[in-house]
């Protein structure tokens, strides 16, 4: 009973306001909530007491009346003080315990009863409260009598499962010649809340280091870029000074070569009228075809230049295609009598191809030239050409092929490309390695394209797809 006095007297407002202001109170904040703390509770309560002795009709008013008023006030005060879920406890001036809810209670794990009267060092040694903090609570409840004011501290326990906090609220209570008579203590463990705030400062930290390091990665990566983008600057410089260089060189050599040329090629064709022997008409023949292979060879160096800057004027026109491939063997005639070749043309009189004679011309001269080089004696040829093709609407194919040691596999994707040699060998080379690829840029211009079936030991055939003038290439059907 005397654990409850204190509460008694603040309670007697309770039973005595009608059902509406009690309904009014009770729609206040809950336990739980974090509006509802010690303070506020009393100083309602103690409003309603107040509200209640005013309500009582006099000094005859019936004791037993007033008695049961109290005794329903307390219960409804004690509900409401045990369902709060903090622990809490009122401590008198000699920091001895007046009054504590279940929660503590529980903590200390003794009936409240048992509690009310210990001294503050016996409830924190029940509650299992370390002795350094014993001291700092105790300096708590202290200056809460001296002063009078609120005061709410963190504390940290150590534990197993590392350090608990708790948050310590102090409310006084004030009495009526300025004195504190009594102080209420709330204790709310927030470790969940610290411990979160602990990781996301941890976090964050590592978040901040992440971000430095990430940026200086990022500015050394444009350091780098802009280093790189120098370096590519210089080399594209240096490029373009080569190509320069390369054009000129390219057009000094041609016009150097081409002069010389001619001279020999005069020479060789006057000799041709001339009363030879068969010997030397022979040897005369070997010499032009020779003379033939130089100029060409001079002319795809010139020509290929001529196809990457786009200044090569392609000038096609209706062409017999059996006349241009007798007019192309009838240079390599020797040379096919010599090695006993036999060439065919498949194609009928009447065909008809738009093409750039000349281009296509010297196209044939070179197909032919690798056919003739590796092609062994007594070998067969075939210039070909008929309209359209199977996977192809329109245009016209051509092609050349031989019976000879066809193309190792190991160069068969690279073989259009400059300086490329189709075959091994020991012997020096006597070829500049353009000639495909001065087929493949001219084929192209044309608007066709062009490519080949092969295997080693097997020989090998070159395709070229022309279109009609109106016709667009076609990349869908490559094969």
């Amino acid at each position: 009973m005397i654990a409850y006095l204190p509460w008694a007297a603040l309670g007697l407002g309770l039973a005595a306001l009608p059902q509406p202001a009690w309904a009014a109170l009770s729609a206040s904040p809950g336990p739980a909530h974090p509006g509802w703390t010690p303070l506020w509770l009393l100083s309602a309560l103690a409003s309603l007491a107040g509200l209640a002795w005013l309500r009582l009709e006099g000094p005859g008013e019936d004791l037993e009346q007033l008695w049961r008023i109290v005794q329903v006030s307390r219960n409804k005060l004690k509900a409401v003080f045990d369902a709060i879920r903090d622990p809490i406890c009122s401590l008198t001036p000699d920091h001895r315990v007046e009054s504590v809810n279940l929660a503590l209670a529980r903590r200390a794990g003794r009936h409240p009863r048992e509690l009310v009267g210990l001294s503050v060092g016996e409830l924190l040694d029940l509650t299992q409260v370390p002795e350094p903090l014993q001291a700092e609570v105790l300096d708590l409840a202290r200056g809460g009598f001296e002063n009078g004011r609120s005061q709410e501290r963190l504390f940290e326990a150590p534990a197993a499962d590392g350090p608990h906090y708790y948050e310590v609220t102090l409310t006084p209570v004030p009495g009526e010649d300025f004195t504190v008579p009594l102080v209420i203590f709330q204790v709310r463990d927030v470790t969940t809340l610290k411990r979160m705030e602990q990781t996301i400062r941890e976090y964050s930290h590592s978040l901040e280091e992440m971000v430095a390091q990430r940026t200086v990665d990022l500015v050394a990566a444009r350091d780098e870029l802009r280093h790189d983008k120098e370096l590519l600057a210089e080399a594209n410089a240096e490029l373009r000074r080569l190509d320069a260089l390369r054009h000129d060189l390219t057009n000094m050599v041609v016009h150097d070569m081409k002069g010389p040329l001619a001279e020999v090629m005069g020479n060789l064709d006057l000799l041709g009228y001339d009363p030879l022997s068969e010997m030397q008409r022979e040897a005369l023949s070997l010499a032009s075809l020779g003379s033939d292979d130089l100029l060409r060879m001079i002319m795809n160096l010139l020509d290929i230049d001529r196809l990457e800057e786009g200044r090569l004027t392609v000038r096609r026109q209706p062409t017999g295609f059996a006349a241009l491939a007798r007019e192309v063997l009838d240079r390599f005639q020797t040379m096919l009598r010599l090695k006993g070749l036999r060439v065919e043309v498949q194609a009928e009189e009447s065909l008809r191809i738009s093409l750039d004679p000349d281009l296509m011309r010297r196209v044939l001269q070179n197909l032919l030239t690798n056919a003739l080089n590796h092609t062994p004696e007594e070998g067969r040829i075939v210039l070909g050409a008929r309209p359209g093709q199977d996977d192809q609407a329109g245009g016209s194919l051509i092609w050349v092929a031989d019976n000879g040691c066809g193309i190792p596999e190991k160069y068969q994707d690279r073989i259009f490309q400059k300086f490329t040699q189709g075959h091994e060998t020991k012997n020096p080379r006597t070829s500049t390695g353009l000639g495909l690829t001065f087929c493949k840029m001219a084929v192209e211009a044309h608007g066709g394209r062009i490519w080949f079936e092969s295997r080693e030991g097997q020989g090998a055939t070159f395709r070229i797809w022309l279109p009609e003038p109106e016709d667009a290439p076609d990349p869908a059907g490559e094969s």
